[in-house]
Parts: structure tokens; sequence; C-alpha cells
């Protein structure tokens, strides 16, 4: 039994190496464990009794030796499969992530044209809704500095006599330096085209300006006029993508600003009198309202006045209408040489003038007036060789104390006017109650 003990330890030993290394597939392990049973084996040969013995540990070595030829092959099948496996994982995630970083793309693009349409859309409601070129302008300033890729913009708007205005700036560019540079450079202040200076460009070097890309100079034209000049700093991988879209919302805003232009003038039109530059009737009759509501408020006097020109028709008859206009528009000039900011001066048709007069008091109106008789009688009108003279009559209503309504207001002065036609022509008479005519200036 002793002597069985050797070789049933080496056998016995190598059953829980040969274990471990099918648990943990390693080929060393099934060497040790052929190692022991064959030493084993060879220590068993000579012994009688040791068939079974040898026949055991005969067994456990051809086990010891094949178990890892097989396992080897298994755990390279599996291998193989695994390797493959996570071949084909990886390539799905890096078709997934391709194409998440596509489709993050396309949204990108997606909400950028969104915007874009947004904006634009704000524009064409802007250009439909307001009807003053400043306002058109500073809404196309707002949507140029959001856009991906403009640094900065300056929009600057051309008045009529030709000097520029700032309509829009984000404070990066310095508006006194480009109206410098556009004065200077006339050929590019007239240029119907969208125009591109590099960032080192000789032109552009203003004192401290801060240049670091590319900036495009973009006219709003309609015609042959320059209405508007964009001065736009862009970057320059955005700035092909960036040209269409400025060519398009240009052509859009010059739309605007021309129709703005028409409104002005169609305005303008509508409230002065072409000839005299007076104010038109209605215009005249809506400030007429606001004073009176001011003098209602603030309980200040107010005054309103009808004034024309004694004979008018004989000058019209002996010296044309062409003479007659002339000697309309000298009375306007002499009337608003003598105005300052409290007299309102309208025409209310014909000959008939209007004025609506912010003084103290009466006394200060009558002698208003008597200055401006003075003037007329001694500044004629010169027609060739000839000098024409003429005289004014005028009537006056105020609104105190009873403050009337403004029809009444227009009527007393017309009674005033027409007792001043009465009376004898060339004076003032101030309408003081029905049948009253106190407060009329004699003739000088």
């Amino acid at each position: 039994m002793a002597a069985d003990f050797p070789h049933a330890l080496l056998f016995w030993g190598a059953l829980p190496v040969l274990w471990a290394s099918l648990h943990w597939r390693d080929a060393r392990g099934f060497l040790f464990s052929a190692a022991f049973c064959l030493v084993a084996f060879f220590h068993a040969w000579g012994e009688p009794g040791a068939r079974v013995d040898v026949a055991l540990h005969w067994g456990t070595f051809v086990l010891a030796a094949l178990v890892p030829f097989f396992s080897r092959r298994h755990q390279g099948t599996l291998d193989r499969e695994f390797a493959r496996r996570r071949s084909h994982l990886s390539e799905q995630r890096s078709k997934i992530i391709q194409r998440h970083e596509i489709v993050r793309r396309e949204k990108a693009d997606l909400q950028e044209n969104l915007e874009r349409l947004q904006n634009r859309f704000a524009l064409v409601q802007a250009m439909a809704t307001k009807l003053e070129a400043g306002e058109i302008l500073q809404t196309l300033g707002h949507m140029w500095r959001k856009r991906s890729g403009v640094k900065g913009c300056l929009i600057l708007r051309r008045q009529l006599n030709g000097n520029w205005t700032t309509a829009f700036s984000d404070g990066i560019f310095n508006a006194q330096d480009w109206m410098r540079f556009l004065a200077a450079h006339s050929a590019v202040a007239r240029s119907r085209r969208i125009r591109r200076y590099a960032a080192n460009a000789r032109q552009l070097s203003f004192p401290g300006q801060p240049f670091g890309s590319t900036c495009l100079l973009i006219p709003f034209t309609w015609d042959k006029d320059i209405l508007a000049m964009g001065i736009v700093e862009v970057e320059p991988v955005r700035l092909e993508e960036s040209l269409d879209g400025f060519n398009i919302e240009r052509k859009l805003v010059s739309i605007g600003l021309r129709r703005a232009d028409l409104y002005d003038l169609m305005t303008e039109r509508s409230r002065y009198d072409a000839l005299t530059g007076a104010f038109l009737r209605r215009s005249l009759t809506e400030r007429l309202e606001d004073a009176v509501r001011k003098s209602h408020r603030y309980n200040t006097p107010l005054f309103f006045a009808l004034l024309d020109i004694d004979n008018f028709k004989l000058f019209n008859d002996r010296w044309g209408h062409v003479v007659g206009d002339r000697v309309l528009v000298h009375l306007a000039q002499a009337v608003r040489r003598l105005a300052h900011p409290g007299v309102t001066l309208g025409r209310f048709g014909g000959d008939e003038f209007a004025l609506i007069l912010e003084m103290d008091n009466l006394p200060e109106v009558l002698a208003w007036f008597d200055r401006l008789r003075e003037v007329a009688g001694e500044s004629p009108l010169r027609d060739r060789e000839a000098f024409i003279r003429f005289t004014l009559s005028a009537g006056v209503s105020a609104y105190l104390p009873e403050k009337p309504i403004l029809s009444e207001l227009m009527a007393q002065a017309d009674h005033a006017l027409y007792q001043a036609k009465k009376a004898g022509r060339d004076r003032v008479i101030a309408w003081r109650g029905p049948g009253s005519h106190s407060g009329a200036l004699s003739k000088r």
C-alpha cells in the first residue's frame, strides 16, 4: 500500500491540473498533467499487480495529451467567430456613426435653411408692413448679423444730396471711415455689383479697423441710383455659399427701399403744396387739431388766421397766371422769413392762406401781421422791368376764452377776413363777436 502511494499521488495530483486546464483552457496545464501521468506510469510499470494503475495512468496520459489538441482547435474556432462578429459589429458601429454624422449635418443644414427662410420671411414682412427705409435696413442688418460666418456688418443709407448716413451698425465697423472711403472712391460708391476685398487690401487699412477676413460691399440699387450700401465681413470658407443669399436679399431690399421712397414722395406731395411749399388744407387741419388739443390741455392761447392777396384776380388778368403763381410764392417766402416755430403756414386754396399762430396774446398777433404787411409792401415782386406790388387782408380768430370747436374757429377767421375786405382791404381784423369790427389795423 505504501508502494502505491507515490504513483497514486502523482495520478490524483494530475487530475486537478487537468481540471484546471479544461476550465481555463491553458495548454501548459495539459502538458504538466501529461508529465505527472507519465512519471506515475513509469513508476508503477515494474510493480506487481499494477496493471490497473498502469492502464489508468496510461489513459490519463493519453487524455492529457489529446485534450489540448481538441481544446485549442475549438478555442481557435471560437476566437475566429468572435473576431468575425467583432469585426461585423465594428463595421456596423462605423456605419451608424457615419450615418449619424450625415444626419447631424443634414439637420444643421435644414435648421440653417429654415432660419434663413424665416429671416427672409421677416424681411419680406417688414417690407410689406413698414414704410420707412430705416426700419427695413434695421431688419436686414439684424438678419445678416445672425448669419453663420458673418463677423460684422454695416449698412449706410444714401441721402438725396449724395451724403451717407448710418442705417445699421453692430459696433465692429467705423461708419465714419467707410463714409470717407466711399466719398474718396466714387467708382466704388457708384458700382452696381457686389465687390469683394481681402483683409489685407490697401484700401481697407483704416486706423483701428479690426478686419480679419474677407469684406463684401453690397450695393442696393434701383435703376441707376444707389439707394444704400452694405458692408459685411464674412469668413472665407462661408463666402461662396453666402453670395447667392446676399444677392437675393439685396434685390428684395432694393424693392422695399424704392417703395419706401415712393411712399415718402407721395406723403410729401399729399402734405405740401407743390407751388408754395405750404401745408395743404388737410395737413393744416390735422395740425390745427393738435394745436387745439395742446391749447386746451395746457390752457395756452392759440390763434387762427386766414390771409389772402387783395384783388388777386387782377394780377392774373393783367400779368398772366405765371406771374400770379410767382406772387403766391413771393408771399409764402415773406411769411417764412418772419415765421418762428409757433407759426404754421398752409394753403387753403387759390390765393387764400391759413396760419396757426401760437402766440401769447392778440396784440402780438396783430403786430406780427403788421410786420408782414410792411415786408410785402417794401419788397415787391420784380418781373422784368416792372415791380408788382400787392396788399394783404387777414382775419384772425382766437381760441380764447370760449374755446370754440374747430369749425367755428375757422368760420370766425373767415368772417373776420370778410370784414377786412368790406372795410377797404389792406388790413387785419380780429373776430371778437358777431357785428364787432374792433381790432382792425388801419392801412399804413
